[in-house]
């Protein structure tokens, strides 16, 4: 092979792997600070300071060091991207440093944890693959002018980047889980550093010695160790079951996302409450959609004659869930897509849509919790329709994210009441029962009751008749 197609294919592998090292960061730190724009933004930020950096570095070295610097920035991204981004790596770095900075204010927000870890482990692995584009210009054909040199070099290694995106993402963790893809992209490096090295020094088996142990030590922390982890890996989370006195835990990213009981297969006291405020009218041949599939505990126990449909972004949580954690089929119809986007492509008209999103406040869809999103969960109800909504937030609405989120909720659905799982100064699961917002919503339908009428004897009296005689009816039906 001749130098230049050696040249080429470097440029091209080594995109290959730094795009790929962007998505597998964004989605190690997932279960740890969440997938928010703030910490996407971190990421990225980091990202291309260091980039400019490597570009800056590389350019500055001298001609005849260019394959040294090249072959020892390769082995030191091997080890940083196979040890440094290993789910076990990650785990103990944001646990330690979340210890450390307990109690401390600011420094023990999770967004300088992220940045921190951005700087220290993933910025310098950029700064190493972002010399290798200066560094080959060295290897340029004196015939073709520096522009030209130039713009093929990049031109190469951004199309390695364009298509790490795309491997990465859609084929190799979607396939073969974040553990092999990190393995992959660190063979990867490999290969580049086979076209390096020089095979007549006596260095070199130090070099791929080093190299081996690396390589070796990556398979070992991101596909062995993981397999004995975790149920399986996906583009989207970690999936995990664990015993419990009781029954199972259905554990998604770190958060207990849902229980099962072992003999009466119900699920958390959220989910209980749900069902009591759901099932309290006959939903017999109704359609229920539920946003955010968890453990699919809603319907495990009964499903008392409704048409459950559950909708999730992940399509391999379904039989993740029914292998490991139901031990069944799930009782219902599942479709994998983004909440938003089908509510918006749909059309269809629900009986009860159940929100079930929200695990914590860092880890908040921001997309599935705005005005515009409960508006669109209102417009897809029927005309008799119920949402009904799970948001982990302060019950106290103390604090600015638990205010705005009640606020907003209310102002989207109509007639809300809410029922807590515990009463204490921290987040807990609020379960929202709303219905559906009409026209007549913004017109004088309730006022206020003062002093100088009997307005609110009258209505009580009318709503106790009206109790009583519904619950006659319930009597008189049960006891036919």
């Amino acid at each position: 092979m001749t130098t230049r197609r050696k040249v080429a294919l470097i440029l091209f592998l080594e995109g290959l792997a730094s795009s790929g090292l962007q998505m597998i960061t964004i989605r190690q730190t997932v279960p740890f600070v969440g997938s928010s724009v703030l910490c996407t933004s971190i990421i990225i930020s980091c990202f291309l300071a260091a980039l400019a950096l490597g570009y800056y570095w590389g350019g500055q070295q001298a001609p005849e060091r260019y394959a040294k610097s090249l072959v020892m920035n390769l082995v030191g991204s091997i080890a940083l991207f196979g040890i440094g981004l290993s789910y076990i790596f990650v785990s103990f770095f944001f646990l330690s440093i979340a210890d450390m900075t307990q109690g401390i204010s600011y420094l023990s927000n999770p967004l300088i944890h992220l940045f921190l870890f951005s700087l220290l482990v993933m910025s310098p692995l950029v700064f190493f693959l972002g010399q290798t584009v200066p560094l080959l210009l060295n290897t340029a054909d004196h015939e073709i002018s520096k522009s030209k040199a130039t713009g093929n070099a990049t031109a190469l290694s951004t199309i390695g980047n364009v298509l790490g995106c795309l491997i990465t993402s859609l084929l190799l963790m979607y396939f073969l889980g974040v553990g092999y893809s990190i393995f992959i992209n660190c063979l990867i490096l490999a290969i580049c550093l086979c076209f390096m090295v020089n095979w007549s020094s006596s260095r070199t088996k130090y070099v791929l010695g080093s190299t081996l142990s690396f390589l070796t030590i990556s398979y070992t922390l991101n596909v062995k160790i993981p397999d004995s982890l975790f149920a399986a890996t996906t583009p989207y989370s970690n999936y995990h079951v664990a015993d419990h006195p009781d029954g199972k835990r259905f554990i998604i990213n770190r958060s207990s996302a849902s229980f099962i009981g072992e003999n009466d297969r119900k699920g958390w006291p959220y989910i209980e409450i749900m069902k009591q405020g759901i099932f309290v009218d006959d939903m017999a041949g109704k359609d229920i959609l539920v946003l955010g599939a968890g453990g699919f505990t809603l319907s495990a126990e009964e499903t008392n004659g409704a048409h459950f449909t559950y909708l999730d972004v992940d399509p391999q949580i379904k039989p993740v869930a029914e292998n490991y954690f139901l031990e069944e089929p799930i009782r219902g119809e599942f479709i994998a897509n983004d909440a938003r986007s089908y509510l918006l492509t749909s059309g269809k008209l629900w009986d009860v849509i159940v929100v079930d999103l929200y695990t914590n406040a860092a880890t908040t869809p921001m997309h599935t919790a705005t005005y515009e999103f409960f508006s669109l969960v209102s417009s897809s109800l029927k005309p008799s329709g119920k949402a009904v909504l799970n948001i982990a937030a302060n019950p106290r609405l103390s604090d600015k994210y638990s205010a705005n989120m009640d606020f907003t909720v209310r102002q989207a659905l109509s007639r809300c009441i809410t029922d807590i799982t515990g009463y204490q100064d921290a987040l807990v699961n609020i379960v929202y029962f709303c219905s559906k917002r009409s026209s007549m919503d913004d017109k004088t339908i309730a006022s206020l009751y003062r002093d100088n009428t009997t307005k609110v004897t009258v209505d009580g009296y009318l709503s106790s008749m009206n109790i009583k005689k519904w619950q006659g009816r319930g009597e008189s039906t049960n006891g036919q």
